[in-house]
């Protein structure tokens, strides 16, 4: 009945919202397009345009600055061209600030650098979207929608000139998917470092960014070869060998395997045997005071490959997200999953299954082709012994995709740890009125006592009642030394089952960016929240924090908080700096205290000390040695352990080859201690490249 009461509000929305007069609704730009220049040989990918073939190019020139929402204030052009097998994309960069480019590793962002990207999506704009992006050096990344581990080899050759730079490209066809069109879409960009400013090519006034599918133009005439866009299976075999002592589990050889199959030209069966997650190198250990569970980044290959199909609902202020949380779940012996897209629809399911335990998910998303509508389903499933949990998740959206949209979700929880099913639900409405400089998004929550999804991350639950987030940006002429300032408020007051206040907020923000890469932002406010316990927590930590170089390879920062905590005041310094250390290297350091001052009691102090060392040696090839300590006594309300003393040293070495990759790895990031083990893998991937 509930569920019926919340797709009627769903209806209603789309019935009320949908009317609403269509001056309200911005007038369609005209769309930017090109069409494809097919030649017969491939132009020469030197860093120059010195090949007659770039003349015959299609030709853009990126006249919009979208940080500033101001004509870019210097010249880009974007060269395309194309035969059987590849893109060849060709930018012409005038720049009158130094050039950044720092970093010299593949396969990593590079947003500390100058840089320009091509996007391509073809299978349209509800397709998935592909980036390929270089540096005036030309270090490379790309992105994939479909696949988070998407590592396809392809070149780019960048030189410097004496008004910029140019970057020369060629992307194979084969490693995205087309769905057979000869109408792609299509967008560039080009971000300066030292100025904060992206300039892009194709552009309207309501975009939220350069990749906004609303905003983006076209490629028209698409010709390639037979099959040269056809997924291909992929198959990646590892072996693994472990020297290690018997509390790390002891010395140890393995084997596995991680493929993927076609089951469309946009949908693949996925599945893993025996997975190994033995090369994970991200420290997330952290004393940053909370008085709610950390939420970690999953980085375990079989869950991070389709992350992009889930969690895709809209929510302000959310006390329950991810609803899919998936390190919650254990490793799994095996997992098999589904991934694609199949027109206005995308769709995603995976079951991992481990030892008597099995956790599965669905998802669903439809988007109207002007991307005015859109519904969304989300199930998820935990069986074990003494365990039995299931979790339905529906929302309905309607806006004008452009600077408005309402929404609905609703969500029920039933299983073994829901003896009353009236209060396993979650239910939300909001509001969202934004332009790319401002926003304003009330919501009204609640979810019930009993509502927490095994593979969920639920912040608060038994809450009801309003929130409203709002920010304001006010950008300043480019030759300013403050670039800009944004301001926002965070409003929440929930109420619980019984009627008295459960959680309330109020925090103000303040972030100033000037010409010289210094930052400062400021925060204020306070917190109530009633802890699972069943007492009573004030919290109103106050501080700033002062950076320099914050969006680059290596930023400094300083930062402190004061306020009560619980029940005393808590101090907290953070401090980080990274610097050169040569050409190829780069130290980082990190060092965070609180000293929390009872109102009755003893002192509670606790410290934590980083530093590591990163070295590359080329673009496929790095070496990182971190250490690491915490000691002391954490403050109350932060999840356990609060007494630590502990130190953890690191060692990873990589390299990629071709269709070959080798990790050398010492110790585990995500231990509190030092793991006495030495990791030596080798994987090798057959058919199709990694992630593709």
């Amino acid at each position: 009945m509930r569920a019926a009461k919340a797709w009627t509000g769903a209806f209603l929305s789309i019935v009320l919202f949908g009317v609403v007069p269509q001056a309200v609704y911005a007038a369609a730009a005209q769309p930017f397009s090109l069409d494809a220049v097919r030649v017969d040989t491939p132009p020469k990918i030197d860093g120059t345009l010195d090949d007659p073939l770039w003349q015959k190019a299609a030709h853009a020139q990126l006249e919009w600055d979208y940080s500033f929402q101001r004509p870019a204030s210097e010249q880009t052009d974007a060269y395309v061209l194309m035969d059987a097998q590849h893109v060849y994309v060709a930018f012409v960069a005038k720049q009158a600030e130094p050039i950044t480019a720092t970093l010299r590793t593949n396969n990593v962002t590079l947003a500390a650098d100058d840089v320009v990207r091509i996007y391509l999506w073809p299978g349209g704009d509800h397709g998935f979207e592909y980036v390929f992006a270089a540096t005036p050096i030309g270090t490379r990344n790309q992105i994939s929608t479909e696949n988070s581990a998407f590592t396809p080899t392809w070149t780019a050759v960048a030189k410097t000139t004496p008004s910029g730079y140019i970057v020369t490209m060629q992307i194979p066809l084969k490693v995205m998917r087309s769905d057979g069109r000869k109408s792609w879409r299509l967008q560039f960009d080009r971000g300066v470092h030292a100025t904060k400013q992206t300039f892009e090519w194709s552009h309207s006034g309501s975009q939220q960014s350069t990749d906004d599918s609303t905003a983006i133009g076209f490629f028209e005439g698409v010709t390639a070869s037979a099959g040269s866009t056809r997924t291909k299976p992929r198959i990646g075999v590892y072996a693994l060998g472990q020297a290690a002592s018997q509390r790390a589990g002891g010395s140890t050889s393995r084997m596995g395997a991680d493929f993927a199959f076609p089951i469309t030209p946009t949908a693949s069966f996925i599945g893993t045997i025996h997975p190994d997650y033995s090369n994970v190198e991200l420290d997330q250990q952290t004393i940053s005071p909370t008085a709610f569970p950390r939420q970690f980044t999953e980085i375990r290959p079989f869950f991070t490959q389709g992350s992009n199909f889930y969690n895709n609902f809209n929510c302000n202020d959310c006390p329950v997200f991810p609803l899919l949380y998936t390190p919650s779940i254990p490793t799994p012996r095996t997992g098999f999953a589904v991934e694609g897209v199949q027109g206005l629809l995308n769709f995603a399911g995976f079951a991992a299954i481990g030892n008597q335990r099995t956790d599965a998910a669905q998802a669903m998303r439809w988007t109207s082709a002007d991307h005015r509508y859109s519904l969304i389903a989300q199930h998820q499933t935990v069986t074990t012994l003494g365990l039995i949990d299931n979790t339905m998740t529906y929302q309905a959206r309607v806006g004008n995709a452009h600077n408005f949209s309402v929404y609905e979700t609703y969500s029920q929880d039933r299983g073994t740890g829901v003896t009353d099913p009236s209060l396993g639900n979650m239910n939300e409405f909001g509001l969202n009125l934004y332009t790319p400089k401002s926003g304003f998004f009330p919501a009204w929550h609640n979810v019930g006592a009993m509502y927490a999804p095994a593979d969920a991350f639920v912040s608060l639950a038994d809450v009801r009642g309003p929130s409203l987030y709002t920010f304001r940006e006010f950008d300043f002429a480019p030759q300013r030394f403050i670039q800009s300032v944004t301001v926002s408020e965070d409003l929440q007051r929930y109420r619980n089952q019984a009627g008295l206040l459960g959680y309330a907020n109020s925090g103000s923000g303040l972030t100033i960016l000037t010409r010289n890469q210094l930052s400062l932002s400021a925060s204020s406010g306070t917190q109530y929240l009633v802890l699972f316990n069943g007492t009573a927590a004030t919290i109103n930590q106050n501080g700033a924090t002062l950076g320099y170089g914050t969006s680059g390879s290596l930023p400094s920062t300083i930062s402190y908080n004061v306020g009560r905590f619980g029940n005393g005041y808590l101090h907290t310094t953070t401090r980080t700096s990274s610097i050169k250390a040569g050409q190829r290297g780069t130290l980082s350091f990190e060092a965070d205290d609180t000293d929390f001052l009872p109102d009755s009691g003893v002192r509670e102090v606790q410290w934590l000390e980083r530093a590591s060392y990163a070295f590359h040696f080329s673009a496929e090839s790095s070496l990182a040695i971190g250490l690491r300590r915490i000691i002391g006594t954490a403050p109350p309300l932060t999840p356990a352990p609060r007494v630590v003393n502990a130190g953890n040293v690191t060692m990873a070495y990589y390299r990629k080859s071709g269709q070959n990759e080798l990790y050398l790895a010492y110790g585990s990031p995500n231990t509190l201690a030092t793991k006495p083990a030495l990791i030596l893998k080798l994987i090798r991937y057959f058919g199709a490249e990694k992630g593709s």
